[in-house]
């Protein structure tokens, strides 16, 4: 007896599905091998240029993963050092748990190749006698190419010491790119940074002060020295000049649009210029700052008193907008002197809105 039709005919949907599935898999195995073939690649060179750079590397074996949903190769307890020598005079240490170059296929075909840099990650840095300390977790790195990546990372930590006074301070929802032309001319970019952070927690400032920030940008770029003398990421002879153009902050207990913005050229390897510091509704921020606690024991109660009628003299009568207030801090040797132009100012009264 015939079977019937309809029999037949999910007999020939089934066939036909499981020859598209029989064909997708097949397709998925060998873009999986070529993408694995190209991360592995990827890594080996990449450990082989660190290795000629002078660094160490210590990691468990490659393992490859990903199928069917996607590609990628792993490494666990990856440990890095790097020691002082003549073209690169810095220390240096990485310590990662985890780290997984690829993802799924969907990340795959976004632009640029996905770093993922999860569990406990620790970095250190020695450069003439400063320390910085960095841990982080659940680091996002995307390549798109060797000179060009982009970066996110919930929150980052950072430890000051040796001549650097001892401080700590971290940076919640930490997100930036960092863009790098090792064969610019003298005078054009050789490397350019753009961070943002949601809020920074106790920020270090001068004379042992600190401040919670919000909403903080971060836009520099250093440019090629006449000579290629220098050619370490990390050194200063590397650059002829660094050009702040954006460094700039809200205090965390105030309006988004008090914004202290410092901004300017500085010549390297000395870090001398003169910097631009700007504060807008500086009025409202000085009248904040005066009320707290760690300021006031700074300052004299006749000091105290004499800012606040400073204060009252230049008040903003209502209906009028207040003017930023622009000052120029010399910088020598990386260190701000502002004090002299900001008693200056204060003795001529620039602090008045027009």
């Amino acid at each position: 007896m015939d079977r019937p039709f309809f029999t037949v005919r999910y007999s020939r949907c089934a066939v036909v599905l499981i020859a598209v599935l029989a064909i997708s898999a097949a397709l998925d195995t060998v873009a999986w091998y070529h993408t694995i073939n190209r991360l592995e690649a990827t890594t080996q060179t990449a450990m082989a240029t660190a290795r000629e750079n002078g660094w160490t590397i210590e990691a468990t074996p490659l393992r490859k993963g990903g199928w069917p949903f996607g590609a990628w190769v792993e490494l666990d307890r990856l440990e890095t050092a790097h020691a002082t020598r003549t073209a690169a005079p810095y220390d240096a240490g990485w310590a990662g748990e985890h780290i997984r170059l690829g993802g799924s296929w969907i990340h795959l075909l976004r632009s640029g190749l996905p770093l993922s840099l999860t569990g406990h990650q620790a970095a250190r840095l020695v450069l003439d006698g400063n320390i910085l300390t960095a841990l982080a977790s659940n680091l996002q790195i995307r390549l798109r190419n060797p000179g060009n990546l982009t970066f996110s990372v919930p929150q980052l930590e950072l430890a000051l010491s040796g001549r650097w006074p001892d401080r700590q301070f971290s940076l919640l929802s930490l997100s930036g790119r960092l863009i790098r032309f090792p064969e610019a001319q003298a005078g054009a970019t050789r490397l350019g940074i753009n961070v943002n952070a949601a809020k920074v927690t106790g920020f270090p400032l001068p004379y042992g002060f600190a401040s919670d920030l919000q909403n903080a940008h971060l836009a520099i770029a250093l440019t090629a020295p006449p000579t290629s003398a220098g050619l370490s990421l990390l050194d200063a002879t590397s650059y002829g000049r660094l050009l702040l153009q954006d460094a700039s902050a809200s205090p965390a207990t105030t309006s988004p649009d008090n914004r202290i913005i410092l901004a300017g050229p500085l010549n390297l390897p000395d870090y001398d210029g003169t910097l631009t510091l700007t504060v807008t509704r500086w009025h409202e921020l000085a009248a904040h700052l005066l009320e707290r606690p760690e300021i006031q024991s700074r300052l004299s109660p006749d000091l105290q008193e004499m800012l606040r009628k400073l204060l009252q003299k230049t008040s903003i009568p209502s209906g009028m907008r207040e003017q930023p207030l622009s000052l120029s801090v010399p910088v020598i040797n990386g260190r701000m002197t502002p004090d002299a132009q900001v008693t200056s100012a204060l003795i001529s009264q620039h602090f008045q809105s027009p």
